[in-house]
């Protein structure tokens, strides 16, 4: 009898546990201790901003734009700004205060660098604090920055144009919204390139006018590299004259990379050139040399099955060079090409 009373005291004892509160292990202090009273929340420092969110809407491009956020310390102790700090480079923030007495106001200075950064942009500025519910308390400004003159894109590159064969590229070049914009004109500086034609074109989309202009490389066009800066005149009293850089390279009927190599001071380790032919079986090289034996350079020839093969000219630095060397060295390569008999890579040595 008696053990059946223990034995059903036992079954009840997890639902008087339950019913007394969460099964919660008790936390046993040491002698002499006490158990520390939690902060009230009603004691911390609060931050608070009336206006956390920034919108300049259009702004034109050029300067810095400049905006303050206000903030307030709601709270009953001193707000503590630790750190401020800006989702890219191209934004600064700045805060006129460290602590904030409580029902003290603080300013934090945002500024924007448009130069360059033509377009819409959303940018956070995070205040890191002592408020134990907004340790790190986000406000952010919006923009859309507006150039004068917008090209697109804003530089020309053509690169992989077969030797023997034009080719051609458009730049689109736009006023500001709901202007009478007008390209006048456009002229080449080095004649690597011509101008096919200027057609007047209207944006319907952003309301802005202005010209495609499209640009030829001719079929004559020497094999390498090649620069080339085209003068677009306008209508636009700030900015009359618009550059547009070209950038290309006219390539064989083989091509190497990279043209050039650089040693930092004492690398011994050997840097590869690589070439590919259009037609490896009929393309060879047949010698390498330095033109002032500061580098030393061998070629081996790699098969890759399938009719791939490449050759591969290895660069290595001498040991020692004359003290009133600059360091700069050429690989010579002769091949069996026409068109391309020699080339030259570029080599530097640091001292």
């Amino acid at each position: 009898m008696k053990f059946s009373k223990l034995f059903m005291l036992f079954l009840a004892l997890p639902a008087l546990t339950l019913a007394n509160g969460p099964d919660v292990m008790p936390t046993i202090l040491p002698a002499g201790s006490t158990i520390p009273t939690p902060v009230s929340d009603k004691s911390a420092p609060r931050i608070f901003c009336a206006h956390p969110n920034f919108d300049f809407h259009n702004v034109d491009e050029g300067g810095d734009i400049v905006h303050e956020f206000h903030i307030v310390n709601k709270g009953k102790s001193t707000l503590k700004i630790t750190n401020v700090s800006t989702s890219c480079g191209c934004t600064a923030a700045v805060e006129d205060k460290k602590e904030i007495l409580p029902g003290g106001k603080g300013i934090i200075k945002a500024t924007y660098h448009t130069k360059g950064r033509p377009g819409h942009a959303t940018k956070v500025i995070t205040v890191a604090c002592n408020d134990p519910v907004n340790p790190n308390f986000q406000m952010k400004l919006d923009m859309t920055v507006i150039r004068e003159i917008d090209t697109q894109p804003d530089k020309i590159y053509l690169y992989n144009v077969p030797h023997g064969q034009a080719q051609t590229s458009t730049v689109k070049i736009l006023g500001k919204p709901k202007t009478n914009f007008k390209v006048l004109s456009a002229d080449v500086q080095n004649k690597s390139v011509s101008i096919v034609s200027i057609v007047p074109t209207v944006d319907t989309g952003s309301n802005r006018k202005g010209a495609v202009l499209t640009v030829n490389v001719p079929a004559d066009k020497a094999i390498g590299n090649f620069t080339d800066t085209i003068k677009v005149m306008t209508n636009s009293k700030k900015h009359p004259e618009v550059d547009v850089d070209v950038w290309g390279e006219v390539v064989g009927k083989f091509t190497y990379a990279p043209h050039s190599v650089y040693f930092s001071q004492h690398q011994n380790t050997p840097l590869t050139v690589t070439f590919n032919s259009q037609d490896p079986k009929n393309f060879a090289i047949r010698n390498v040399v330095s033109t002032k034996h500061l580098a030393h350079a061998s070629l081996k020839k790699v098969s890759y099955g399938g009719g791939v093969e490449q050759y591969q000219v290895s660069i290595t630095p001498a040991s020692s060079f004359p003290k009133d060397s600059d360091g700069k060295d050429s690989i010579v390569v002769t091949t069996n090409d026409p068109e391309q008999p020699t080339v030259s890579i570029d080599v530097q040595m640091s001292k």
